[in-house]
């Protein structure tokens, strides 16, 4: 098996031969064509990466979408764009390439970001030399008309790959999954399509689920806060349903609405832990961690600290990103140089899997701690991509680091920007720093100065910050009036 398999829709199986080709040339172990039942499990599991390429055909593709889910499922896929904004909503998480442009200095940046994340699961790298050659190759195929019949796009699309997404999050598995799509559960009829594209458009659309679907990856992207926040009494209503029936990520987003006290669901932390025990039982990585949450937002619920942390450890060891960064602050808080060690490694995997809070955690991990290199320099590229995504821990820190000087070139005019971004979000730290860089400024800066003084001066419970809040506007003989 090939480290690498680019998918593409029956009857664009040359554009994935000639994209694969030209990976070829540079030295990366790539194989491509159209996924068949036979293989689809065998691909998924065995493939280092997986290469989705997107056009409207593809997405109307059933083997193509179920093969990109067990990819999504497994962290290996990679979007690439045989047309423009092709790609299902279900895998815009997975890192996207739009590859279709002709512009030639345009694709080569693009070719060489899918490159660049092919490297990241491929145990040889891209041969620098042969860069021209391969994109003549790459452009040639992406360029290259399909011969795919037209009356196979009148499918509507993503309405299968939401069935499919339904299926495999909810924990049905490799197996149950392909059944379904053998079965055609999800699929619009490939006879109705073919004869009357309106009218399957129109039957489809009076089959597609209407009950929103929480995804692993949606739980494992976000916090549980949020995650709870797109519970609503229908969602709740079928949560209930097939956590009765036994599934494992069901159960898991049972015991998230009892937590949070969703909508539909009762605030129970005793019912919380049920389902959370039921859920950790099928060791399903939400399940687990959850219950990991639970024990510290109600320590009465049952669950007791030794047990929480180790399903925190079963969670982090199935590559549970939040888990992960949860696991590896309690080994950072340990003396041992094998424990900051691991600390280090489990930041970095989510850190490398575009986890912002990860990326967050493993800049400060090189930055401060004694397994790692101690150098701001080595922590600033993940600040500066946990930034882009907004974690107001990175902002601070980055703002910090360029107000100082320390690891890049002193720039107070950054620094600003980037305390202002974390201020916005109410974060206190900045807010200060934010202000004691504004006070002697322009009329304009002391105004926002006193401004997010007086907005810390209220903030009752920022023990620290908010005297000194207080004492730097009496300084500026101003006040504030809380309400």
């Amino acid at each position: 098996m090939a480290e690498v398999f680019i998918a593409a829709a029956p009857g664009e199986e040359a554009q994935a031969r000639g994209l694969a080709e030209a990976l070829q040339a540079l030295g990366l172990d790539v194989a491509s064509g159209t996924p068949v039942e036979a293989e689809i499990a065998k691909t998924a599991e065995e493939s280092k990466a997986l290469v989705a390429l997107w056009s409207p055909a593809a997405a109307a593709a059933p083997w193509v979408t179920a093969l990109g889910v067990m990819a999504q499922e497994r962290k290996k896929l990679i979007s690439a764009e045989y047309k423009s904004g092709a790609t299902p909503e279900l895998f815009k998480t997975a890192p996207k390439i739009d590859l279709a442009i002709r512009d030639r200095n345009a694709f080569k940046e693009r070719f060489q970001a899918l490159v660049t994340e092919l490297e990241k699961f491929t145990t040889a790298k891209a041969k620098p030399e042969a860069l021209s050659d391969a994109l003549i190759k790459a452009r040639a195929a992406i360029l290259n008309p399909p011969m795919t019949p037209a009356r196979k796009q009148a499918r509507t699309l993503g309405v299968f790959a939401l069935g499919v997404a339904v299926l495999f999050a909810l924990g049905f598995g490799t197996g149950r999954l392909i059944q379904a799509v053998r079965s055609g559960t999800f699929l619009v009829a490939t006879t109705q399509a073919d004869a009357a594209p309106a009218q399957a458009q129109t039957t489809s659309a009076t089959t597609t689920p209407t009950t929103p679907t929480i995804t692993a990856a949606m739980l494992e992207g976000e916090t549980w806060q949020a995650s709870a926040a797109r519970i609503n009494e229908t969602v709740a209503t079928d949560i209930k349903r097939r956590a009765q029936d036994g599934e494992a990520s069901a159960q898991a987003l049972a015991c998230l609405g009892h937590m949070a006290g969703a909508q539909g669901f009762l605030p129970s932390p005793t019912a919380a832990r049920e389902q959370c025990d039921a859920s950790s039982e099928q060791h399903n990585a939400a399940g687990l961690y959850y219950s990991w949450v639970l024990r510290r937002t109600a320590p009465h619920a049952g669950i007791d600290e030794a047990t929480a942390r180790g399903r925190l450890a079963e969670a982090s060891r199935l590559n549970w990103s939040p888990a992960q960064i949860d696991y590896a602050q309690l080994l950072a808080g340990e003396a041992s140089a094998q424990s900051q060690a691991e600390a280090g490694r489990l930041f970095l995997a989510a850190a490398e899997r575009g986890d912002p809070r990860g990326q967050f955690f493993y800049a400060r991990w090189l930055r401060d701690s004694s397994a790692g290199p101690r150098d701001p320099t080595a922590a600033t590229p993940y600040l500066e991509r946990a930034a882009e995504r907004g974690q107001v821990d990175a902002l601070h820190m980055l703002a910090t680091l360029n107000r100082d000087g320390i690891g890049v070139p002193r720039n107070e005019a950054r620094a600003k920007t980037l305390y202002e971004r974390a201020a916005q979000q109410n974060y206190p730290a900045s807010m200060f720093n934010l202000a004691d860089m504004l006070r002697s400024g322009t009329e304009a800066e002391r105004t926002r100065a006193i401004a997010l003084y007086s907005q810390l001066a209220c903030m009752r419970d920022e023990r620290q910050i908010q005297p000194m809040a207080v004492a730097r506007l009496r300084a500026l003989r101003q006040s504030a009036t809380c309400r």
